[in-house]
């Protein structure tokens, strides 16, 4: 008698701990970096990338067919980024200036990012990004829905731009968590 209560004791404490938080996920991607320019959304030549896709980083043309989360453009000597909402898309995304350098950012905030208005950049500008991502769509849980990143700007290229530079071009980094509604910017897997 005491044998099979202890078996059914250590079974229970087995069951029990396999199912402590049955919505737990565990992350399966590395963090990614990635380095590129894009060209100002106006006046950029028809085939330039002028977009950040944040999910799969890469620079991308913003047209109605393709997935972005940030579209930058220079007007005289200012530059923007702007969410998609901003410039009449579809897509989702929030945007948000930090005021820490970029290094110092471990992990992305889960709340104040704006998804319909510009926002006013400079070289050396932090950018947080939280996509609304295709890829994130099956999670049961809201908060797992999104993919974040952060975005340094390198350097802006204005309409003066010297030669070996690009005019209307914006210079940036990136570092994103490519798995679906962590947070850590760390470098590996995250655990967060």
């Amino acid at each position: 008698m005491k044998v099979r209560f202890l078996v059914l004791l250590v079974g229970a404490g087995a069951a029990a701990a396999a199912c402590a938080n049955p919505l737990a996920t565990t992350a399966t991607l590395p963090t990614i970096d990635d380095t590129a320019a894009v060209f100002a959304l106006t006046g950029a030549p028809e085939t330039a990338p002028t977009a950040i896709n944040v999910t799969f980083p890469r620079a991308v043309i913003a047209t109605p067919s393709e997935q972005y989360d940030v579209v930058f453009d220079i007007r005289h000597d200012s530059a923007f980024a702007y969410p998609p909402h901003a410039i009449g898309a579809t897509l989702t995304a929030g945007l948000q200036l930090s005021s820490q350098a970029f290094a110092a950012i471990t992990d992305a905030p889960t709340a104040g990012y704006n998804d319909s208005l510009p926002v006013f950049v400079k070289a050396g500008d932090v950018l947080l990004v939280q996509s609304t991502s295709a890829q994130c769509a099956n999670q049961s849980v809201a908060a797992r829905t999104f993919i974040y990143a952060k975005i340094v700007i390198d350097s802006i290229f204005y309409d003066e731009a010297a030669p070996p530079h690009v005019p209307r071009t914006i210079w940036y980094r990136l570092r994103n968590d490519p798995n679906c509604g962590f947070l850590s910017f760390a470098d590996g897997i995250p655990k967060n």
